[in-house]
């Protein structure tokens, strides 16, 4: 019986073997020759050798990958500004597939879609060099999802929890906070041991700026590597860097470790996809964008996985970024990504402009994995939250027309006040798993219900330290453990938040 170390070593050898090029090197004598150039395209005659993403050199050594094969020309995708090729200059095949340096080397560097340094001239420390195309793990190599990933945002915590080695879209029109959450969430694994990496495509060079800033001023950056590729960049720097960063993600996977990636975003991606697709005259389908778009993504997600215990149990964990129009989540992209994803957060542009942040629709997010890879202790007092604060949002609509007098209704919509005011989150003010046990425990116990809604806010901020000064060793229990309490610890914390409502709100109303 092969032992799990052997088991992983032939797994990775059979992934290397996929992606392996039958013939080592260009074929004596092939040289190809530039036809066309243009726009990030240069078409190209000869090389009848050439393969699929083979990298290609040009003469004055700039490359290129071969997107689309034709009988007589081949479309290569420039992957740098190169101004010096011109109709008629040489090109020659390489024989190798275009990859990425991986390792631990990386952590903490920002590097562009080839692994380039791009924060300063130390170069980057590979451990290896993997494939930036590698196939998804098969079926049998993997494991069910059951550990969480704690993003530390209570809305998604409670209500749609993210497990070690899911695919969770966020999605959303602009400025409705999309970056927002899955910052926070890079930011709050600063407590735990995953591994995060941070794809930017096409973004504003001081957007990237901020994120990698706020990573480093909020979480561990150290333990993060950010794979940039600009609006400026060339379209083959842009198409890349998702799969770049998957490589990254799963050096670290396959080892054992947990990893979280996002991609920021997909839909700009898909874009590009479809820029060098009409360059390279690729028939157009729904909304102009190439048929194989659907597989592109597809073969890129699938790419996030939790491994079997017999390959070390490693998880990848996608949080990818979508943009919609409108908040029409019918169109093209958003229902390929939807459909491909276990689950979205879709973040509501009418919630964002009424300062409700995160903006998350608790009636149109769902998370697929949910309650299998939540802590057991915050399933169960998170209850029926969402129902019924979902239903407080559609009373609340309701009763705009006119006023209700029935006592129940005014106490579903007292209650569901507080549900939001809870909810809403600052920046960076991640909460652990116990402030979040917490805050739904007192609130299901309608503690919060004499006070004024400009109270919680102070709560929550005080929360953590005096948590810890009056029932140190319950917040060190719930913490490890994660398992559901017993009456008297429960008693003991809901004593704890009353005695804080009563500090900062007086006695009840």
């Amino acid at each position: 019986m092969p032992s799990p170390e052997q088991r992983v070593d032939d797994w990775l050898a059979r992934s290397r073997a996929a992606l392996r090029h039958t013939r080592l090197g260009a074929e004596a004598g092939e040289v190809g020759r530039v036809e066309q150039i243009g726009d990030g395209i240069a078409q190209v005659s000869g090389l009848p050798s050439v393969r699929l993403n083979e990298l290609l050199r040009f003469a004055d050594g700039s490359f290129g990958f071969a997107l689309t094969l034709e009988a007589e020309r081949i479309g290569v995708v420039l992957l740098d500004t190169a101004s010096s090729i011109e109709a008629g200059s040489r090109v020659h095949g390489t024989g190798e597939v275009l990859q990425v340096p991986v390792g631990p080397g990386l952590l903490g560097r920002v590097v562009d879609s080839l692994g380039r340094p791009l924060d300063r001239d130390e170069p980057v420390a590979a451990q290896q060099w993997l494939p930036i195309e590698r196939p998804a793990p098969a079926i049998i190599d993997r494991d069910s999802v059951s550990e969480p990933v704690e993003t530390g945002v209570l809305i998604v915590d409670a209500l749609f929890a993210v497990g070690r080695g899911q695919r969770e879209l966020i999605i959303g029109d602009r400025a409705t906070g999309k970056t927002s959450l899955a910052i926070d969430a890079i930011v709050n694994q600063k407590h735990s041991e995953l591994i995060c990496v941070y794809v930017a495509v096409g973004q504003r060079a001081s957007a990237v700026q901020q994120v990698i800033e706020a990573v480093r001023e909020h979480g561990a950056a150290q333990r993060c590597v950010f794979v940039v590729a600009l609006a400026s960049d060339s379209p083959g720097m842009q198409w890349a860097a998702p799969f770049a960063g998957f490589s990254i993600a799963e050096y670290f996977r396959d080892r054992g470790q947990h990893a979280l990636i996002v991609i920021d975003d997909l839909s700009k991606h898909a874009a590009t996809h479809r820029e060098l697709a009409l360059l390279t005259h690729e028939a157009p389908g729904r909304e102009a964008y190439p048929g194989d778009i659907f597989y592109l993504h597809a073969r890129l997600l699938e790419r996030a996985a939790k491994l079997s215990p017999a390959l070390g149990g490693g998880s990848l964990t996608a949080l990818p970024i979508a943009q919609t129009e409108a908040g029409n989540l019918s169109a093209y992209i958003p229902t390929n990504l939807i459909s491909i994803t276990d689950g979205q957060i879709v973040l509501d542009s009418h919630l964002a402009a009424a300062n409700q942040q995160p903006a998350v629709d608790v009636g149109l997010s769902v998370s697929r994995v949910g309650g299998k890879a939540q802590a057991r202790i915050l399933r169960e007092v998170a209850g029926r939250v969402r129902l019924e604060y979902a239903q407080f949002l559609e009373l609340e609509l309701f009763t705009r027309f006119g006023g209700l007098s029935d006592s129940r209704v005014k106490a579903q919509l007292l209650r569901g006040e507080r549900t939001r005011a809870v909810f809403a989150q600052p920046r960076f003010a991640a909460l652990r798993r116990v402030d979040q046990v917490a805050l739904l425990a007192a609130l299901a116990a309608g503690l919060f219900d004499p006070y004024p809604l400009s109270m919680l806010k102070a709560l929550r901020a005080r929360l953590p330290v005096w948590l810890d000064t009056r029932i140190p060793a319950l917040v060190a229990r719930v913490q490890a453990s994660g398992q559901p309490l017993d009456a008297e610890a429960h008693s003991a914390l809901l004593d704890a938040v009353r005695a804080l409502c009563t500090e900062l709100g007086g006695a009840p109303a």
